[in-house]
């Protein structure tokens, strides 16, 4: 057994930290890939003549694909290790953003975008590579790299999808393509399995359960209490959280008369921020805050941002709520996925944890139509201050659940 196949030893904090670092750079490629075609995409279909229905129609594909296979991939990783999965997570971005980039129909757009959501596997099995390696009091911490990469993300792939459009309608994709190539060159060499083989399931039946989406799962309560409670957060805050990503220029331009690139500065401050909370902050405050204290700051700061950026007078004020945003989601969300993580036994940590991001993709999807939803028949105001008030009803029930989730009373 060579090197890369062979189990991360506990007491090796060099191999630890090169697989983090190789973890991280796997969740930036996806999320650099995501961000990337938010100013390019729409205008590459609509050269091949579809509507702003099908436009949405192709990212809720790719979200689609995501929320169906992303907890199957988690429980192949359970059963043949975390290597593996990402290592052809890596080779299938590479493929769908070669595919895309040749498209010469929709119909190879929607291929394209399907297998890219298809193989949107790192996700979840990243999660379960930091949670292999780390002990649990130092979760929360690691756990923020993959929000680091979240943010970086969103800082990278806007900037870099509108400055690359300028040489080529194509060099975004071909970029990424590139990218994911040298990512899976560098996981082929450097990244260890992090599975030990007694920790694998052997059992290979339930596959198909796996494909039954994590919202029907949830109310089919495939799921103890204490998980199916987590796993409704999750929901719920991605859900108050889409909002933002999805109809903020469209306020911004309703509002102010701006266009793309003044809500691409915005997104460029908030993924700074996000950035800077996930990867710096929320590091040095875990330890001594600890993860529900982190939690709760996080979500007030997020609900009140939301909520406020209708009453905004002016746009200097957005960039003062972006980062308050910004910093409360960049502090929230990988403490609440710390927490979430001391819930998930050992075995089956690939799947829960793809679980979880199948409930943020459904969220994001949910999130995106009930505030277009919103902005058409209430105002540009409503999906904010509805989105705000979800986070704190999130936040109440965190806390009205609070001796289920922490496990202080029996699930």
């Amino acid at each position: 057994m060579d090197e890369a196949e062979a189990p991360l030893p506990e007491a090796a904090p060099s191999a630890r930290r090169r697989t983090l670092g190789i973890v991280f750079a796997t969740i930036l490629i996806d999320f650099v890939g995501f961000s990337v075609l938010i100013p390019v995409l729409p205008i590459f279909v609509e050269n091949l003549g579809a509507t702003s229905f099908e436009v949405g129609l192709i990212l809720a594909l790719y979200a689609a694909a995501q929320l169906v296979f992303l907890p199957a991939w988690g429980w192949l990783s359970d059963r043949i290790g975390r290597r593996p999965v990402i290592l052809v997570s890596l080779l299938g971005t590479v493929g769908s953003f070669l595919l895309l980039a040749a498209a010469p129909s929709l119909a190879m757009v929607y291929a394209a975008r399907a297998l890219a959501g298809f193989f949107a596997a790192s996700i979840g099995t990243a999660q379960a590579v930091v949670t292999d390696v780390t002990p649990p009091a130092e979760r929360a911490q690691n756990m923020g790299l993959i929000g680091a990469a979240f943010g970086l993300g969103f800082v990278v792939g806007p900037a870099m999808g509108g400055q690359l459009s300028r040489i080529d309608p194509l060099a975004p994709f071909y970029a990424i393509a590139v990218l994911a190539a040298l990512n899976f060159a560098l996981a082929w060499v450097f990244l260890p399995e992090s599975h030990p083989p007694a920790l694998r399931i052997r059992d290979w039946s339930g596959l198909a359960r796996t494909l039954v989406p994590s919202p029907l799962r949830l109310a089919l309560a495939h799921h103890d209490r204490r998980i199916g409670l987590y796993l409704f957060l999750f929901l719920q805050l991605f859900t108050a959280f889409a909002a933002l990503e999805s109809m903020f220029t469209l306020f911004l331009s309703r509002r102010f008369g701006l266009g793309p690139p003044e809500a691409g500065t915005i997104f460029f401050v908030i993924g700074i921020f996000i950035a800077l909370t996930q990867g710096v902050l929320i590091r040095r405050l875990a330890p001594t805050l600890g993860e529900r204290a982190l939690v709760v700051i996080g979500l007030i700061m997020t609900g009140v941002g939301l909520a406020a950026i209708p009453i905004a007078p002016s746009v200097g004020w957005l960039y003062l709520l972006g980062p308050l945003i910004a910093v409360g989601n960049g502090l929230a969300l990988p403490a609440f996925t710390g927490l979430y993580s001391r819930a998930c036994r050992a075995e089956r940590a690939g799947e829960l944890m793809g679980e979880s991001q199948s409930m943020a993709t459904t969220g994001r999807i949910v999130g995106s139509v009930v505030a277009g939803l919103l902005f058409d028949r209430l105002g540009d105001w409503s999906p904010f201050v509805i989105s705000g008030a979800l986070t704190f009803l999130a936040l109440a029930l965190f806390e009205l659940w609070r001796g289920t989730l922490l496990g202080e009373k029996p699930d």
